[in-house]
């Protein structure tokens, strides 16, 4: 039971987003910041990559990252807090329902 307990709290704490490159081009040097943060070195285009973001607090996610040489920057969860956690897909540079 207590095992039980820990996963939930860890789940209900944690952001899991997978990262899916919708444009036509290889993305390199993915920085998600805010929350805790991660990095995905490169997608090829059509790839997807899931990584588990903890929440800290009162937070955003955001993502930046280099396409044809340019850097770009994206808005991925607005508003996130604690027990806040959930498993989401964002298209980066591409159509999200959800921000």
């Amino acid at each position: 039971m207590l095992f039980y307990c820990w996963v939930t709290v860890i789940l209900l704490n944690t952001m899991r987003i997978n990262f899916i490159n919708s444009t036509q081009t290889t993305l390199t040097n993915i920085k998600i910041s805010g929350c805790g943060g991660g990095h995905i070195d490169k997608l090829e285009s059509g790839e997807s990559e899931t990584v588990w973001v903890d929440i800290t607090g009162d937070c955003s996610i955001n993502i930046d990252y280099l396409s044809n040489g340019q850097r770009k920057e994206e808005g991925v969860a607005g508003y996130v807090t604690s027990t806040m956690g959930k498993k989401m897909k964002h298209n980066i540079g591409g159509k999200n329902e959800e921000k």
